[in-house]
């Protein structure tokens, strides 16, 4: 009986998203047929993050997000909290979708901290008390290069907020995202202790998430095509060297936005 409640349900919620699709130009309805099986994560396991939040907010009454991360997610160097990234994603995701009109990413960024410290009760107690849908993970990798955590300890605390938030967060869409490009600044100097780079952090993290398998997007590269694309030069995003200011937490808005959404 329950399986046949859980069935109805789904199938209420594939006619309840075909009238809740963002409009195309002109105003008119998505061409896209939708069906239960695209809203359905147990059948596609792939979709879009913006496709489970709706279906998560037509089957439960509310769609749940939140991130976490360094000061580059908290939102420091932007003019206002509205003009951070996540708020800008938040704004755009209540826009495009009128099922997320009240959907609120909660913000667990921390400012100084390294993926290891992101690991602390402090940062993850509320995360996991919120019960997200969808779980953002900025890698603060900035921090790590400037405090000279070793590569293999960046990887460990990587594997451990995967693990943690996987059996925390059950239902949960975990995406890793890497923190913006930056210039040499006073936090720290391009060659740490460690004689690693700031970008070493970067690929290396890449590639350690990609082996895994895990959902991860490399925000640095992209805003810098981005950037490249519109003749815009990376100090001119940057309010101290490391974090962004109005224009480069657009850019960043701007380069996550569709893989949000894309099929």
């Amino acid at each position: 009986m329950k399986q046949v409640k859980f069935f109805l349900l789904l199938a209420a919620a594939g006619v309840l998203l075909l009238l809740f699709r963002p409009e195309g130009k002109g105003g008119k309805a998505s061409a896209d047929v939708v069906k239960v099986e695209s809203v359905d994560p147990l059948k596609n396991p792939g979709q879009p993050v913006a496709d489970y939040l709706v279906f998560r907010a037509l089957t439960t009454g509310e769609a749940r997000m939140a991130v976490t991360g360094s000061s580059v997610t908290k939102g420091s160097g932007a003019s206002n909290q509205s003009k951070t990234w996540r708020a800008l994603t938040q704004a755009h995701l209540r826009t495009a979708y009128p099922s997320l009109k009240t959907l609120k990413i909660e913000n667990h960024g921390h400012s100084g901290y390294t993926s290891v410290r992101i690991l602390e009760d402090e940062v993850t107690g509320p995360i996991i008390a919120g019960r997200p849908d969808v779980l953002i993970i900025e890698t603060s990798v900035i921090n790590n290069h400037n405090k000279n955590v070793s590569l293999e300890d960046t990887y460990a605390s990587l594997e451990q907020l995967h693990a943690l938030y996987s059996e925390a967060l059950p239902e949960a869409r975990i995406l890793f995202i890497s923190p913006n490009p930056i210039t040499e600044n006073k936090f720290g100097p391009p060659v740490n202790a460690l004689g690693l780079r700031f970008t070493d952090y970067i690929y290396g993290t890449q590639t350690f998430i990609g082996e895994k398998g895990w959902a991860y997007i490399n925000i640095h590269d992209e805003m810098l095509s981005l950037m490249e694309q519109r003749g815009i030069e990376l100090p001119e995003t940057l309010k101290d060297g490391i974090h962004p200011n109005d224009l480069g937490y657009s850019l960043w808005a701007e380069v996550i936005w569709p893989h949000l959404t894309a099929k």
